[in-house]
């Protein structure tokens, strides 16, 4: 094994937090599914559970303290998303998922397409951040296509300039790939989108467990990422520009248009899972005290700081597992060759000899939890020259993996 060393993140602080390693189920498992959706520390499940018990009645009624309660923890959940993303709380949705929060706001849109416009979507997003978008042809739009590069698994801002015209009016774009793990260059891409006049659409799922999501600095008119892959409940969050909003079809009950609510969130968000959401900011507010973070420091601080300490720890395993990967004969790593800014812990690759399918279920065996496919990014594979169904093995990493873990998987792939 490469002598690659490790951030000093204390992990048994870490996961200590997190009840899934103890469980019956979880115990045992070195969990690299992280990408299809991570675990929660017990914040999240304390505050589902105070909803569940106390609060599971209509909010905004006046019957009822239940009903108070309600509303305060769901407006602290929705709260705590928008100080998580460094987003305007009124631009803020929270819907079943990044597939449906964006398959609405793709509906909303189609008023503000004429025949003739352009739409420039990549070959390299999951297919929430590309169908819908595809589907504005239906309104007259013409679909460009930016295309990554297979060597490196990334786009190139020049690509995306050679695309934009006068015509162009929305630009969507992942801010990192869920099978490739190449981070783009969001912030140059939302520049490039609003001067030529168009709006922009990051898609966050594949990057905002891992790094610091900053929606004001990148500038987007909306950002996507899915709660349950940053340790929380399973629901979408859409950051939208707060101006966007008046501009957009209204998905809503059409009684309800112009009166306050969102017009992206027809029947509104879930409420318990909502509610739930502030667990997620607890548990980053806990932790960081817990490492040794100031009292007074404001929770946006904390995140920061916080976030900046697990992208060293992924990192340094990210490191181990890529140098781990090239000594194993036979196998091929997709994307980014190292580890760094421009990659994030998700690391893709296929075997010579044998099927993906073959070497997850050989990793199961071990109690090394992995998939395989194409993970929503059919056409990312297919410009691989992958098979989709079969596709590639996919590792995920977040903070509270260890390099034990990773060795444990690198031991275990010879065999497979």
């Amino acid at each position: 094994m490469p002598d690659v060393s490790v951030s000093d993140l204390d992990l048994a602080a870490v996961r200590a937090w997190f009840p899934a390693f103890d469980s019956p189920t979880g115990a045992d498992w070195a969990f690299f599914e992280n990408a299809g959706g991570a675990y929660v520390p017990r914040p999240v499940i304390a505050r589902l559970t105070r909803f569940m018990t106390e609060a599971k009645v209509q909010p905004g009624a006046p019957y009822f303290p239940a009903s108070a309660l309600a509303t305060a923890m769901m407006d602290e959940g929705t709260a705590a998303m928008a100080t998580l993303a460094n987003a305007p709380v009124e631009g803020l949705v929270i819907g079943a998922d990044t597939s449906t929060n964006l398959h609405v706001l793709a509906n909303a849109l189609v008023p503000l397409i004429e025949p003739g416009d352009e739409v420039v979507v990549t070959n390299l997003d999951h297919e929430a951040n590309i169908t819908p978008w595809r589907r504005l042809t239906r309104a007259g739009a013409t679909i460009r296509e930016w295309r990554f590069d297979p060597e490196t698994g990334a786009l190139a801002l020049a690509d995306l300039e050679a695309l934009l015209t006068d015509n162009t009016r929305l630009v969507c774009l992942p801010h990192a790939s869920n099978l490739t793990g190449a981070v783009c260059d969001a912030a140059g891409a939302v520049r490039l989108a609003h001067g030529a006049g168009a709006l922009a659409v990051v898609d966050g799922v594949s990057y905002a467990p891992h790094g610091v999501v900053d929606v004001a600095a990148l500038d987007a008119d909306a950002y996507a990422f899915s709660a349950y892959k940053v340790f929380g409940p399973h629901v979408g969050v859409l950051a939208l520009r707060p101006e966007l909003l008046g501009r957009l079809e209204n998905q809503n009950h059409m009684y309800l248009a112009g009166k306050g609510t969102l017009p992206l969130n027809p029947g509104g968000p879930p409420h318990e899972l909502t509610a739930a959401l502030a667990g997620i900011t607890d548990y980053l507010d806990g932790l960081d005290r817990a490492l040794g973070g100031a009292d007074g420091d404001a929770l946006r601080t904390r995140i920061v700081r916080l976030f900046h300490r697990f992208e060293a720890h992924q990192t340094a395993l990210t490191a181990r597992l890529l140098e781990g990967l090239a000594a194993i004969p036979g196998v091929r790593v997709i994307g980014p060759p190292q580890a760094g800014p421009a990659r994030a812990p998700t690391v893709a690759f296929v075997h010579a000899r044998r099927s993906s399918r073959a070497v997850a279920e050989a990793l199961s065996v071990r109690r090394v939890a992995v998939r395989h496919g194409s993970f929503y990014a059919w056409r990312a594979a297919e410009a691989l020259g992958l098979a989709p169904d079969d596709g590639i093995v996919r590792v995920s990493l977040v903070h509270y993996n260890t390099a034990d873990e990773v060795d444990r998987l690198l031991d275990a792939l010879p065999g497979a």
